[in-house]
């Protein structure tokens, strides 16, 4: 980025409501890290473990709490919580880095002749689009993406390159839709009938809210009977798979490699680490936080931090532990 798509540091820090003490004048042109930060960009300190980079950066200036800024060598932008402050920093940078926001249709995509779609919308080359879709102001579609039937789009909303949306989805307002994901299709539903599987058509829908992010390759199935649900601010990472008619609550996150089965309910403000496993038709409430790599078996009623498996450990250490573990019951009996 050129000096000229820069920012001012005094319109850097109005834009974020904060307290700049320094020059106001002086034009920045990103963000990085305090080790790497060059003199025309801001950096921020969000951990007392970066302190020793604090004292070595080359930043023009550094997002900080009020009670290390005399630390800073630099100019100085106030904010009580630093961290939160450099997320809605990116924004700016983010913008500053767009060229205008696209509109127009590719002549390249194939569109039903059914579809409404704003004038304000981009629809990329390669694009698939059935019938009786609508699509709202200022969605941008990336090449290849494919919008099946019936399907509706809220303002705003981005889904990037080569991501499959099945029939009657709704997708709210300002949400990111990353590249491979697949919304809508079948679970895994079958009745068993002597040797053989009887397939259950998934006769529901997905729901999406607004604001919310969906990493790529993430697939999420429509509901058998009944609807699949993800409400407003979820926040799904790379790799997340939402089984038929899970809820998911407002402001959770989930990350990679997560899997949820069909029927589970998860609460609003909770956070799923990575790598974890929720069984089928499991409730769990609201404000409750999953480790790593926990298998989760049972509904959890009430707020915390759970974790399930061992942290990691000598192997040689492990393995006596693992005995150990196989005698538990008979050394509670005594």
């Amino acid at each position: 980025m050129s000096k000229n798509e820069g920012i001012t540091l005094g319109n850097f820090a109005k834009k974020l409501g904060a307290e700049l003490s320094g020059n106001s004048e002086k034009v920045v042109v990103g963000l990085n890290t305090l080790r790497a930060a060059s003199n025309d960009e801001v950096s921020f300190l969000s951990k007392d473990l970066y302190v020793k980079d604090l004292e070595r950066t080359k930043a023009c200036a550094v997002i900080i709490s009020p009670d290390k800024a005399d630390l800073a060598p630099c100019d100085t932008i106030l904010a009580a919580d630093p961290y939160l402050l450099y997320a809605k920093a990116t924004h700016i940078f983010n913008n500053l880095k767009k060229n205008k926001r696209k509109s127009g249709i590719s002549s390249l995509s194939d569109i039903h002749e059914s579809v409404k779609i704003s004038p304000k919308a981009y629809i990329g080359p390669f694009c698939k689009i059935g019938k009786d879709v609508e699509i709202g102001e200022e969605v941008i579609l990336g090449s290849g993406v494919v919008i099946n039937n019936s399907t509706k789009i809220g303002k705003k909303t981005v889904i990037y390159a080569n991501s499959t949306i099945y029939d009657s989805v709704s997708i709210g307002s300002n949400c990111i839709i990353h590249s491979g994901t697949v919304i809508g299709s079948d679970g895994l539903g079958f009745a068993r009938e002597a040797e053989n599987w009887v397939k259950i058509e998934h006769l529901g829908k997905v729901h999406i809210g607004d604001n919310v992010e969906i990493g790529a390759n993430c697939s999420i199935d429509r509901g058998s009977v009944g609807d699949t649900i993800i409400e407003n601010q979820v926040k799904l990472d790379n790799q997340v798979h939402v089984a038929h008619n899970v809820n998911i609550g407002r402001a959770t996150v989930i990350a990679a490699n997560t899997a949820i089965a069909g029927s589970t309910v998860i609460g609003k403000n909770c956070t799923v680490s990575g790598g974890c496993g929720i069984i089928d038709n499991l409730k769990i409430t609201d404000s409750v936080h999953i480790t790593a790599l926990s298998l989760v078996t049972k509904s959890i009623t009430k707020p915390g931090t759970y974790t399930s498996g061992t942290t990691l450990m000598d192997h040689g250490l492990w393995k006596k532990n693992a005995v150990a573990f196989k005698k538990l019951k008979d050394i509670i009996k005594k």
